[in-house]
């Protein structure tokens, strides 16, 4: 931390979290700086060494064509010390053949000069290709060749004898010895001359001619690199190599001697030595091109090259792939980390909640916010609940812990805890969340609530009492109807009566239909699972709404598939209260055509199946934009002047019934086209209910159907086909009327027209208006197209099969009679003597009560064997007197008897010691069916 401030007390720049790129990029240059200096120094040493290596080889060269002249001057001065002068007397010339020395006469006869030469000299002078002259220094000079090593040396030139004449005559010079050399012909000879005496000036000069391609050779040094050779005036004497630029360059150094490169330009192109020739003013100049030394060094170069390269390359991808991969991320996370430290704060101190770290040790608080000290202050809260807070923080296995408590101040405030570490301690991070709004707001929904549910309640009552007081003068009627029916009545009455139970149980529905809006709302629908008939069902509906099709003109009929099982589990009165709900819109809303209801098996699944009831009419259809409105509660379509508008809760407890079955409502409609209903719903065959077809099969006798409605042909053949039958479905117009063969006229509405009036044969006509019961007017058998059982007698009696009339009150003369001495406790005298008949017709014997107390009177435990009592009933009611008996030691079963159908009545029955709850208007076999064990139960017992 120190380290830190003090690094940014010197450079904000190094104390950053960007520092560490920085420092990366400043090693990086660095190393790069330390890799190029290391190659400048190797570069540099090579160079000097290459360089040094060169000047050597320069050096030797010139010390060598130093040696070369010196010893020609050392010779030429050796030869000019060893003439001597002679007498006049003297001969010219003295050439012994065969002498080992050649005597040689120089001068003219005035002053002659004498010059020996040993044979080993002359040698010497053909195995260097030196030639000996002698220049007097008369008048007129004379050039004497004094000995050749080439019998074809060319002449002295002109220009060389002009020099050594102006020296003759003119100053004499700062040498007694001369260099000179004639440039006008291609081969250039050199000459050495010295005076042959120096002491006189008249003694004349004594040379040496060398061949300008000796010199040349002897000057040539491949390793020295080029030479040039100038006079002392600056002429180009000697050289292998145009000179160009780089003689004007060395004319222009001062100095004798000179070492380095030089250039005419901006860079210099040639390493350069030059050196004077011994005391003469001539210079030697050796030279290598620039291009030639790093054309040399060109592997040290290219490696070089290739090594920075790739040591820059090499450390631009490591700087890039450090960066990249540890100080980027590094960063990322370094600045992640300050902002959610600083975004943190911003969160505790910004937070609409109090937040507060407590200290495990101490309970102290570490850290909190303003709201914190605002809420909490510095109250007794902190002393008293902080430490249990921590107590059970730590110890709890839960992570995280929920208080709620209220302040002095009446703050409600909730806590939500959690152990954690906060700078290197064990702390409770603690969060106050203020719930004093939201209590109020508990407070106000509660009463509410309470409000809603008294109101509720108060409809739920209001709607009961309706439905009971409904359901007991109606209870009076259907039960009435009952008892009638177990009369012997004709055929035609008996029509009447079923048509006066329909409606009476269409009213019954009704009120059921208003009670079940309640009874959803309050969560108290249930289902009552039983075995029905779907052929039974589908008639009942059929003829329950034939009538008022009928009235408007509609066809109304069934068709329903032979593959359905005979027998089903469900809830019945669900099923027929949904069915029932569709026809009736459709009646409502269909002005021409026809309502269909169609029954088929969609799969099977072992004793599962899925059975979809669809109901279709040809009205005005629903538009699309009230399709998905169609089933809100209290809901209309409108533009149905001629329609009684009903309450829009039908289709709403349809749905919701059918949900509650596990079943789906579906509907399509067509604006002008009409509607469909496709109730689908999964029902389970009963396997050992009774039978409700006829078991008699058919002969397999060919059977015709005619219908001009080609479905309710189908639907009748295959009914036919599943008896035994040979069925062929023809059109009127197909068929011979010659044929003896049976025939079924199909007509969905009243017989109008014959669709075959020439049938010769055995005749069946199935219409809509038909009776239940087959009837034979008039040479054939008119029956009702939706009773099966129907057309099943009208088939067997054509074919002359022998059928068991059924009885006029089949199943009701089968009940057991169950002599039970009961006694009744109603207040409505109806209900009172329909109770009287419904049990003296199950073989009781009845005694009436007209209230709880009245019946309380009565009771006698030896003279009844069961109590049947109204459970609402002015002085004493049901539970009171159920109750009272249970009290005085009353063992006999007690029965509840009551028109309100809301849930919960049964469980209020059972509590008040009764042993069942009848809900009225109820049948005489559902009567029975509650008597009945009891009856056993008193056969035991005696």
């Amino acid at each position: 931390m120190r380290l830190k401030t003090y690094l940014h007390q010197i450079s904000p720049v190094f104390s950053s979290p960007e520092a560490a790129s920085r420092l990366l990029r400043l090693f990086a240059l660095i190393l790069l700086v330390g890799i190029l200096g290391a190659v400048y120094n190797f570069l540099n040493s090579t160079l000097s060494n290459d360089i040094s290596r060169r000047r050597g080889y320069m050096s030797s060269a010139i010390a060598e064509a130093q040696t070369f002249f010196t010893s020609r001057e050392a010779l030429l001065e050796s030869l000019s010390l060893s003439a001597v002068r002679r007498s006049k007397q003297a001969q010219a010339l003295v050439y012994l053949p065969s002498s080992e020395e050649l005597h040689l006469q120089l001068g003219d006869i005035d002053d002659p000069w004498s010059i020996w030469l040993s044979q080993r000299m002359r040698e010497y002078f053909k195995a260097k290709q030196v030639n000996l002259l002698y220049v007097s220094s008369g008048p007129e000079a004379r050039v004497m060749r004094l000995y050749s090593s080439n019998p074809t040396s060319p002449n002295l030139p002109r220009t060389i004898l002009s020099k050594l004449e102006a020296l003759n005559h003119g100053e004499r010079p700062d040498t007694n010895e001369l260099w000179l050399t004639d440039q006008s012909t291609q081969t250039s000879q050199l000459y050495i001359f010295t005076r042959l005496d120096e002491r006189s000036d008249d003694s004349g000069w004594l040379g040496l001619e060398m061949d300008g391609r000796e010199v040349l050779k002897a000057l040539s040094d491949q390793s020295a690199g080029e030479f040039m050779m100038f006079n002392s005036e600056g002429a180009l004497l000697f050289t292998n190599t145009p000179a160009g630029r780089l003689g004007q360059a060395l004319q222009q150094l001062q100095g004798s001697n000179f070492f380095g490169f030089v250039g005419s330009g901006w860079w210099p192109d040639h390493l350069v030595i030059r050196k004077q020739l011994m005391t003469s003013d001539w210079q030697l100049v050796y030279s290598f091109s620039l291009r030639a030394l790093l054309i040399a060094l060109w592997p040290q170069l290219a490696g070089t090259l290739v090594f920075c390269l790739f040591s820059i390359s090499l450390i631009c991808l490591l700087t890039r792939r450090i960066e990249h991969r540890f100080i980027t991320p590094a960063l990322s996370r370094i600045q992640a980390l300050v902002e959610s430290e600083l975004f943190s704060r911003d969160v505790i101190q910004t937070a609409p909640v109090a937040l507060c770290v407590l200290r495990r040790t101490d309970g102290q608080v570490v850290l909190e916010n303003t709201l914190a000290q605002q809420w909490l202050g510095d109250g007794i809260e902190r002393e008293i609940l902080c430490a249990g807070w921590i107590q059970q923080a730590f110890k709890s296995h839960e992570p995280n812990r929920f208080d709620y408590f209220e302040t002095t101040d009446g703050r409600h405030l909730y806590l939500s805890s959690a152990p954690t570490r906060y700078k290197g301690e064990d702390v409770l991070f603690c969060a106050f969340s203020d719930i004093s709004a939201r209590k109020q707001v508990e407070a106000a929904l509660e009463e509410a609530r309470q409000m809603a549910d008294a109101a509720n309640e108060a409809k739920t009552l209001f709607l009961a009492t309706m439905s009971h007081e409904i359901r007991t003068p109606l209870y009076g009627v259907l039960g009435t109807l009952e008892l009638l029916a177990r009369t012997r009545l004709d055929t035609q009455q008996r029509d009447y009566l079923r048509a006066i139970e329909c409606s009476s149980s269409t009213l019954l529905q009704l009120i059921c239909d208003v009670l079940d809006v309640s009874k959803i709302e309050a969560g108290q629908l249930a289902l009552e699972l039983n075995e029905f008939s779907p052929l039974d069902l589908v008639h009942e509906l059929i003829q329950g709404y034939s009538a008022a099709a009928s009235n408007k003109g509609l066809l109304l009929y069934s068709c329903v598939d032979p593959q359905i099982p005979e027998r089903l589990i469900g809830d019945v009165t669900r099923i027929r209260q949904i069915l029932s709900n569709l026809l009736n819109n459709a009646v409502k809303f269909t002005d021409l055509g026809r309502i269909v209801l169609r029954v088929n098996l969609l799969s099977r699944d072992g004793e599962r199946s899925s059975i979809l009831w669809q109901v279709s009419d040809t009205g005005k259809g629903i538009a699309l934009d009230h399709q998905p409105l169609i089933f809100e509660p209290f809901y209309q379509t409108g533009g149905n002047a001629n329609v009684v508008a009903g309450t829009g809760l039908g289709l709403p407890i349809c749905q919701r019934l059918t949900q509650l079955m596990n079943g789906s409502l579906r509907m399509v409609s067509e604006l002008g086209l009409g509607s469909s209903f496709s109730l689908t719903l999964p029902l389970e065959a009963a396997i050992d209910g009774p039978v409700t077809l006829p078991a008699t099969q058919l002969l397999p006798e060919t059977i015709y159907v005619m219908s001009s409605v080609r479905e309710l042909a189908e639907s009748i053949g295959g009914w036919l086909r599943q008896w035994g039958a040979r069925v062929q479905i023809c059109h009127p117009s197909k068929i011979a009327p010659t044929s003896d063969c049976l025939l079924v006229e199909v007509h969905p509405g009243e017989l109008e027209q014959r669709l075959q009036p020439d049938w010769p044969g055995p005749l069946i006509l199935a219409t809509g208006t038909g009776n239940n019961e087959p009837q034979v007017r008039t040479g054939c058998w008119h029956v009702n197209l939706n009773h099966l059982r129907s057309i099943h007698q009208a088939v067997s009696q054509a074919q002359g099969l022998w059928v068991a009339k059924a009885e006029n009150h089949n199943e009701h003369w089968t009940l057991k009679q169950l002599n039970l001495n009961v006694l009744v406790a109603e207040d409505n005298v109806i209900n009172q003597l329909i109770l009287r008949d419904q049990l003296e017709e199950l073989g009781c014997s009845v005694e009436l009560a007209s209230n709880g107390e009245e019946a309380l009177s009565m009771w006698n435990p030896e003279r009844f064997d069961l109590v049947l009592t109204d459970v609402n009933m002015p002085v004493m009611n049901g539970y009171e007197l159920a109750k009272e008996l249970r009290r005085r030691g009353c063992t006999v079963p007690i029965i509840g008897a009551t028109a309100n159908a809301m849930r919960g009545e049964e469980e209020q029955c059972l509590a008040a010691g009764m042993n069942h709850c009848l809900v009225k208007p109820f049948a005489l076999r559902a009567l029975f069916n509650y008597l009945a064990p009891y009856e056993r139960a008193k056969n035991e017992a005696l």
